[in-house]
């Protein structure tokens, strides 16, 4: 009988026992250290009517149609091409960082800076995930 399962384009063999274990304990360690920004969509949502984030996405229906959901509202939706808002002003973070282990939020401030447009009115940090006001907004809301 022959196998149905085509080789992948290396000869090397994946790692089984040991090495498979040191392979994943180095993914691990660089992902805890070298951690990737979640990525931010910044829309005028049609639902509450501002500009603000949109960190998920859900695809709806068998035809595969793409809503973007709103951070604040809930609201659900559909992409359109030359949708998303540019980021054109500068923000550092004021959120507290996730801890390493554990659910709660580390002492230490965020810090971090990143891109938002002018006219959000509740911005999200890629970094620690904190909803923070926006640029046009004072800080007391």
């Amino acid at each position: 009988m022959v196998a149905m399962v085509e080789r992948s384009g290396t000869d090397e063999p994946e790692p089984t026992g040991w090495a498979f274990v040191r392979m994943m304990a180095r993914e691990f360690v660089h992902d805890v250290r070298h951690p990737t920004p979640l990525t931010v969509r910044y829309l005028r949502c049609d639902g509450c009517g501002e500009v603000t984030p949109h960190a998920r996405q859900v695809s709806f229906g068998s035809h595969g149609i793409l809503e973007a959901v709103c951070d604040l509202c809930e609201h659900r939706q559909p992409r359109a091409v030359c949708d998303e808002i540019p980021a054109d002003v500068t923000m550092t973070c004021v959120g507290r960082r996730h801890r390493r282990i554990g659910f709660k939020r580390s002492r230490r401030r965020c810090g971090r800076v990143f891109e938002v447009p002018a006219a959000a009115s509740r911005v999200l940090c890629p970094w620690c995930s904190t909803v923070q006001p926006g640029p046009h907004r004072p800080a007391n809301l």
